[in-house]
């Protein structure tokens, strides 16, 4: 009998909004929909409605971007600041074996290598086991010219609970901006709550 774990997270829709990866999703039919429909909310009253179009092509350029690591379950967008540099976090789930604190290390530089700056155990949540991880990395971006390898830092929150990984992760090359997000990152963290689905009647 197959027991299936659902999770819940709560997000402040004043800072983060989800970004979803295929459509329908929600009531929206298509991506064009979607972004236009979002630009118009986040301009709304903001004396800025004249760029709607131009946030609406962000809205719809980040909708279609790979996310940095495949398997990616859910991506949100940090809109407080709109028109600024986009903040943007993404969610893995995947099975583990890992069952404790330094176990889930091993996790920390998923995607990027790199080497672990600093790491500590969370306390107080939902999950089996939880740290919080900042990792620093070279990498190679063949979009750039003349010096393609750069140096980027990821603010990861991770956890298991009943066999499952899951990761919170924002990477970028702004030290300041991880900074920032960091303390965002492990509220968000903080907010998961799990349950067991019950069985389907496939499974009796």
């Amino acid at each position: 009998m197959a027991v299936e774990l659902q999770y819940q997270m709560t997000l402040d829709g004043r800072r983060w909004i989800p970004i979803p990866f295929t459509f329908p999703w929600s009531e929206f039919a298509t991506a064009e929909e979607w972004a236009s429909t979002l630009a118009s909310d986040l301009l709304a009253g903001t004396g800025a409605e004249s760029t709607a179009d131009a946030l609406t092509q962000e809205a719809l350029t980040l909708q279609a971007a790979p996310p940095p690591i495949p398997g990616a379950q859910e991506r949100f967008w940090r809109t407080e600041y709109v028109g600024g540099y986009p903040i943007i976090i993404h969610l893995y789930i995947d099975e583990t074996w890992a069952t404790t604190a330094e176990d889930l290390l091993q996790y920390a530089r998923l995607g990027i290598g790199g080497f672990v700056q600093t790491w500590s155990i969370v306390e107080g949540t939902a999950f089996d086991a939880a740290v919080n991880v900042a990792v620093s990395a070279e990498i190679e971006d063949v979009t750039r010219e003349g010096s393609p390898v750069m140096t980027i830092g990821a603010v990861r929150s991770i956890g298991v609970r009943d066999g499952l990984l899951f990761l919170i992760d924002y990477l970028d090359e702004d030290p300041v901006r991880l900074e920032a997000v960091q303390p965002e990152l492990e509220e968000i963290f903080r907010s998961f709550r799990f349950r067991a689905a019950p069985p389907s009647a496939a499974d009796a």
